[in-house]
């Protein structure tokens, strides 16, 4: 597809001093239809990563963004053999460098920290990992309720009532 932007990168692998001759590959594309959406977009953009599991493994990075209407846009993705430091920097300065190069989104790696830039849990995958502890839908909701709480007084309710039906919910939440 015309104005497709596909990088691909070969890296040694370094195990502690010594390096080894296999190499690492780190991939990013995005596409022309994408870049030029998120133009019409919020100013925000949402990374996570997943774990692929199978034949190929690796890690697949995802950059999204929102349009006025709360509607969500794919921007950019990566496929890293390895989550690190390195397969990170690759696919931030490149979702930087071909589609998000705005003043204050993603400018230099010295603004990937507040107030340009913010680390945050994804609730869904909160909740999730809290399932495994903690059984039932009513449990889950507590914790939903709790972590999307807007204000202290609110956040203080659910939070209450998650510490009145087990003080462990509150345990594993801190």
């Amino acid at each position: 597809m015309e104005g497709t932007v596909a990088v691909l990168k070969n890296s040694p692998v370094h195990v502690g001093d010594q390096v080894d001759e296999s190499t690492t590959h780190h991939l990013f594309w995005t596409f022309l239809p994408c870049i030029e959406a998120f133009r019409h977009c919020k100013p925000l953009v949402s990374i996570d990563g997943t774990h692929l599991y199978g034949k190929y493994g690796g890690t697949l990075l995802l950059a999204i963004a929102q349009d006025g209407n709360s509607n969500i846009l794919p921007i950019a993705f990566a496929l890293m053999e390895v989550e690190n430091a390195e397969s990170w920097a690759f696919f931030l300065s490149h979702l930087h460098q071909h589609v998000t190069p705005q003043e204050g989104i993603l400018a230099t790696d010295s603004s990937w920290r507040p107030p340009y830039a913010y680390r945050a849990y994804c609730i869904r995958h909160v909740v999730a990992n809290f399932a495994l502890s903690f059984k039932g839908q009513d449990v889950r909701r507590l914790l939903v309720n709790t972590a999307y709480a807007k204000i202290e007084a609110e956040f203080d309710y659910w939070f209450d009532i998650m510490w009145t039906k087990n003080p462990a919910m509150c345990e594993w939440a801190n």
